[in-house]
Formats: C-alpha cells, sequence, structure tokens
C-alpha cells in the first residue's frame, strides 16, 4: 500500500493538469480570474481620441476628397500604346524637364510586372525595336473622345497600336483624331457610348495655393489618385519636339503643382475640388525620370481650343503675328525708355508675316493683347495661340518712348518665311571699312570686337557691324549673354559702322543701360541691353 501512494499521487497530477488545460482551450473559465492567478492585468489597446477642435470641418474634407475621387475616376482611361521608337539621344536623357509617358513592358497595372522589381519602368529608356508603352486620357464626350498627349501617342503603330483600358476594366481600339505637337495635345477616339464624361474648368481662374488632384496611371498603376495644390502658374517649359522647339513655336505656359505624377500620368486630368478638368498632366521635373516633387500640366482652356480644332479638321488652325520675341528685364526696361520692366520685346520681324503687314517694327514691347497685359513671352504665345489664323487682335505697343496700338490680321505659320535679310554691301561700306578703325576693346563692359569685313557681312547676312571676337568672363557682357563670333549692327538706336565707331557709341553712354541689336551665325537677330558702368 505505502509503494501505491506515489502512484497515485503521479495520477491525479496528471489528471489535474488534463483539467486544467482543457479548461484554458475551450476558454471555461474568466481569463480575468487567470490572470488574478498568473499575477497579471488585463491590457488596454489604443487611447482615446484626440480631441480636435474641428473634427467635424475635418471628416467632412475628408469626404469631400472621396467623393471627388469616386467622381472623376471613370472619366479618366489608361492609354497603352505599342510604337516604334528612336533610340534616345544622351540629351534627352538628361533633361531634368521629362514628359512621363511610361515604358510598360507590357505590364497593365494588373500585376506591377511581376518579379522581385515589380515596376521596371526607366525613362526614356533606349530600345531597339518596338516598345510599349502607358499613359492616360480624359474623356470629354460620351461617344468615345479622348483627350491626352501629342507625345503618348504621336509614335504609336498606325494598325492596332493604341488600346484604351477603361477603369471597369473593358477595352477598346482607338485611333487618332488629330495632334498638336506646338501644346503637346492629342485627340483620339473609340468606338463606345454612354461613357462618364469629364467636367471641363475654367484654368483662367486659377490661383497659386489651390488645391488641385491628379488622376492618371502612373507606373502602370490604373486609377491612381494624388493630391496636392497649384504650386505657380504660367511656367515655360522646353518640353517640344525638335522641330517644333527649332522654329519657337511650342505654347509653353503650364500649371505647376505638387500634386505627385509619374511616368504613365501622361494626359491624365488635373482636377480641381469642383471635380473639374482645369489641366493636363504633360511633363514632370527630375533627374531621374521619376517624380521629384514638380508637376506641369496643359491649361484646359488652351486645351479646349486645340481639341475643337482638331474633333472638326484633324489640325489646329493657329494663327501667328510673325514675330520673334523676348522677355525683358530691368535693364533691358532701361534701354528701352520703360519705367519698369514689363510688356514683351520684338526682336524680329518676320518677313511676309501679319506683324509685317502691321507695321509692326523691331524694338516694339507689346504690352497687352486685346487688353489683357502681357509680361513674359510664353505668355504672349498662349494669348495669340488661343486664336485662329484670319483672327484680328489689338495689340497695345511701346515704340520710342510712347503707345500707341495695332491691329493684326493673324496669319498661319505656313504663309510665314523665314526670317533672313540678304543686303550686299554697298561700295560706301568698304571705303568706310578701309579706312575705319578695325579692333576695338572695352574693358568696361568686357567686350573685344573688330569691324566686319566683306566675308563677315555675307556671312551673317548683314550689310554692316561690328563682330564680337571676345568676350570677358564675370563682364556685363557675359552676364547679359552676348557671345562670340555674332555681328552687333545697332546700339542705342544707331547704325554701328566700325569698331570706333561703336566705341565711341558706347563711351557716349556710360552710367546708362544701351539696347545691342546682335545677329548670329544663323542670320536671327536678337536684342540684348547692356549697363555701361559709369566713370
Amino acid at each position: 500500500m505505502l509503494k501505491k501512494r506515489p502512484v497515485i499521487a503521479a495520477i491525479f497530477l496528471v489528471m489535474l493538469g488534463l483539467v486544467f488545460g482543457a479548461t484554458l482551450v475551450t476558454g471555461f473559465g474568466s481569463w480575468k480570474g487567470m490572470s488574478i492567478a498568473f499575477g497579471a492585468s488585463q491590457p488596454t489597446l489604443g487611447g482615446p481620441l484626440p480631441d480636435l477642435p474641428n473634427d467635424q470641418a475635418l471628416a467632412s474634407l475628408n469626404g469631400s476628397f472621396v467623393a471627388i475621387a469616386k467622381a472623376v475616376q471613370p472619366t479618366i482611361v489608361q492609354i497603352n500604346v505599342k510604337t516604334e521608337a528612336p533610340k534616345a539621344s544622351k540629351e534627352q536623357q538628361m533633361n531634368p524637364f521629362e514628359h512621363f509617358f511610361g515604358g510598360g513592358n507590357g505590364d497593365n497595372g494588373d500585376n506591377g510586372g511581376g518579379g522581385n522589381m515589380p515596376f521596371q519602368f526607366q525613362f526614356p529608356q533606349p530600345q531597339q525595336g518596338p516598345e510599349e508603352g502607358i499613359g492616360s486620357g480624359v474623356i470629354i464626350t460620351s461617344d468615345g473622345y479622348i483627350l491626352t498627349n501629342n507625345h503618348v501617342v504621336k509614335d504609336a503603330a498606325k494598325k492596332g497600336g493604341i488600346t484604351v483600358m477603361m477603369t471597369d476594366k473593358r477595352v477598346f481600339d482607338a485611333h487618332v483624331i488629330g495632334t498638336d505637337p506646338t501644346t503637346d495635345l492629342a485627340v483620339i477616339k473609340i468606338d463606345a457610348t454612354n461613357l462618364p464624361v469629364a467636367a471641363l474648368g475654367n484654368s483662367d481662374d486659377l490661383a497659386v495655393g489651390q488645391v488641385v488632384l491628379a488622376v492618371g496611371n502612373p507606373l502602370g498603376l490604373q486609377s491612381t489618385v494624388t493630391e496636392g495644390i497649384v504650386s505657380s502658374l504660367g511656367r515655360p517649359l522646353d518640353i517640344f519636339d525638335e522641330k517644333v522647339a527649332i522654329g519657337h513655336y511650342g505654347i509653353a505656359n503650364f500649371i505647376q503643382t505638387d500634386a505627385a505624377i509619374n511616368p504613365g500620368n501622361s494626359g491624365g486630368g488635373l482636377f480641381n475640388i469642383k471635380g473639374e478638368v482645369i489641366g493636363i498632366n504633360s511633363a514632370i521635373a527630375s533627374t531621374t525620370g521619376m517624380f521629384a516633387g514638380y508637376g506641369f500640366a496643359i491649361p484646359i482652356n488652351m486645351a479646349k481650343e486645340v481639341t475643337m480644332d482638331l474633333i472638326k479638321t484633324g489640325k489646329v488652325n493657329r494663327g501667328y503675328i510673325g514675330v520673334q520675341i523676348a522677355n525683358i528685364d530691368q535693364t533691358t526696361a532701361q534701354a528701352l525708355g520703360l519705367d519698369r520692366p514689363h510688356g514683351v520685346l520684338i526682336d524680329e520681324v518676320v518677313k511676309d508675316g501679319a506683324g509685317e503687314a502691321a507695321g509692326l517694327k523691331k524694338g516694339d514691347v507689346i504690352l497687352s493683347v486685346d487688353g489683357h497685359e502681357t509680361d513674359a513671352s510664353n505668355q504672349l504665345q498662349s494669348m495669340i495661340g488661343m486664336h485662329h489664323a484670319g483672327d484680328r487682335v489689338t495689340l497695345r505697343l511701346w515704340r520710342d518712348g510712347k503707345e500707341l496700338e495695332k491691329t493684326v490680321t493673324l496669319k498661319p505659320r505656313a504663309d510665314i518665311a523665314e526670317n533672313t535679310s540678304d543686303e550686299n554691301s554697298g561700295d560706301e561700306d568698304q571705303a568706310q571699312e578701309e579706312s575705319a578703325k578695325s579692333t576695338a576693346t572695352l574693358d568696361n563692359i568686357g567686350l573685344t570686337v573688330r569691324t566686319a569685313t566683306a566675308d563677315d557681312k555675307d556671312k551673317y547676312h548683314v550689310s554692316n557691324g561690328v563682330v564680337i571676337t571676345a568676350v570677358a568672363p564675370g563682364s556685363e557682357a557675359s552676364d547679359r549673354n552676348l557671345g562670340r563670333d555674332a555681328v552687333i549692327t545697332e546700339a542705342a538706336h544707331q547704325k554701328v559702322t566700325d569698331a570706333g565707331n561703336f566705341e565711341k557709341i558706347i563711351k557716349a553712354n556710360e552710367g546708362k543701360a544701351v539696347g545691342l541689336n546682335v545677329v548670329d551665325s544663323k542670320g536671327d537677330s536678337h536684342f540684348f541691353a547692356i549697363k555701361v558702368p559709369g566713370e
């Protein structure tokens, strides 16, 4: 019997353990009681709500963003493009102001591309052969017209090159209605009906600081919404095709925003808090091709004008004044006799253009268009770009210390000839050249010049002037961006005949701002203003 007691005690302890374990597993009993038994208290997760004075206002604001996103997302489509793209140049790869039409590597946003690196977008990415890219578009009519960027669709294959995916996953083939490289806009069409249509706002009412939402398909992530503010207006970015850039025809008057946008957002909508499209997303400022803080959109008012022309005729019947223009700073304003830097300078009047026909002159300053003041070249281009060939505009000008008005009947670009002067040197100029001073160094402004020879005049298509042979680093001339291998034909409204004559004009204007007409090696004429130090 004594030997059995340890066995009985062991059996009892085993049975007690089984009962205790079953109690824990089945939840029988109270955790509170158990916690007391183990000497621990029951934890409380989280804390009380923060005391917010405007919690209702914040909830309302949050609800508004949700409502806007829900309302506008169906009006934005994903555009998939198959294209034969040329290899990107080194300059394109280094340009910090990039379009953001995303190379998709075949991704449609549903799977992110797969692998350990789901988003393998490189912009721009030089490749050989066919490429696939992803962009965005805004539905502007219920029967399938879609507004997007020219750079999204311009290189699309002619057959089956463009497909459009709706937010409900329906996919349509699309074809190009028309493109406008000058504004980087395009219209495409799908065969559909009863589509959700975006409301188009008024970009002229925008102000810096307004809240905006960017909607598109960045990095192949379909129907993405980001929020920010309008951080600037009227940005003059050079993002256009080479032919457009060389011809100075690009209309660059962009809305700048800090709403996050990336490759694939091109052609998507920038919305205000009313749910209206106020811009078409087109470019980003970045050294990597990815979002770095700032994006740029084409104002919707410009897009409306372009869209109507493209739908009606497949092209834009834009009017042109026929002038080369430049911005005005403080020194230029002083040289022109303006009380402050404002208006846009006419650098050259194009032969046979609308401006020449209306009596515009080189050196005129355009102060306003139809009563609307203009203070920047890109702003003036945007104003005129809203008009068609044949439209009449009234320009208020500053000329020789006085204001005057001229009415210009705009002409199409095809009517504008290249601006080259092919004047020949006369015997009088040659005789003057032989007897005049041949070189001069003006240390006060940092220029060395020589009298233009007959060969120089033929090369630069001028009848008189001095050739810039050296520009001193850090000098006034260098600061004003004057360069070598150009001819100064006029200074302080006086004809420059030789180096000695130019030296005399500069000396007579010490302490003043002097305007210079300069012709470059391409035969293009430009206006420079330079401040001549006093004694």
